[in-house]
């Protein structure tokens, strides 16, 4: 790994502790929060590549655990959320032979859908089987029978609604944002990526 993308994953690393720290957030009604927390470490990604956004991901998990006020278990769950993204623009990156450098603003939107959709494939269900059987239940101390019945009480919507939702909107400002703030670094030190 070059000095230059150990540097990139450190300062965008950085980054990602602050935001968690600074009050940017809309919780929800059972611990997560919507936030940017992730959104450096998808900049991280498309400067770095897939690697350094992986690396990007466990040091974002290590930092947390110490940094977060949900501890460990709330820097697992942005962990996992924030691979299933990256997985989403990795694999939308190789099928549609995707690069960064000189795209338009119509392949670039197409390429951000794709993504945010794939990325929502693996999300969605990940998170729904990890709120359910693990976080949830240490979170609350409920017993896994009551998981589903308290968060559809406290929500009104169905159990796999109330997660998907928030999930959704969280992937929308990891992917969106993370692209749109990406490109403009891009195109002022483009020799970043060398």
């Amino acid at each position: 790994m070059k000095a230059r993308e150990v540097a990139v994953i450190g300062i965008m690393l950085a980054l990602s502790l602050m935001l968690d720290i600074m009050p940017v957030e809309m919780p929800t009604v059972w611990g997560m929060k919507i936030d940017l927390v992730a959104v450096p470490i998808i900049m991280a990604y498309f400067i770095t590549g897939f690697r350094g956004g992986a690396i990007a991901i466990v040091l974002l998990f290590l930092g947390l655990s110490i940094t977060s006020q949900a501890g460990w278990l709330g820097a697992m769950m942005k962990a996992v959320a924030t691979f299933s993204v990256l997985l989403g623009l990795e694999v939308a990156k190789r099928v549609a032979g995707f690069k960064l450098e000189g795209v338009g603003r119509r392949e670039l939107v197409m390429f951000s859908l794709v993504a945010y959709f794939i990325g929502l494939a693996f999300r969605v269900p990940l998170m729904v089987a990890l709120n359910y059987y693990v976080a949830l239940p240490i979170w609350f101390g409920l017993p896994r029978e009551a998981v589903i019945e308290t968060v559809e009480n406290w929500t009104h919507v169905p159990f796999w609604v109330a997660i998907a939702l928030p999930n959704a909107i969280q992937s929308v400002i990891d992917v969106f944002l993370g692209v749109a703030l990406t490109i403009p670094v891009l195109r002022r030190v483009p020799h970043i990526l060398d």
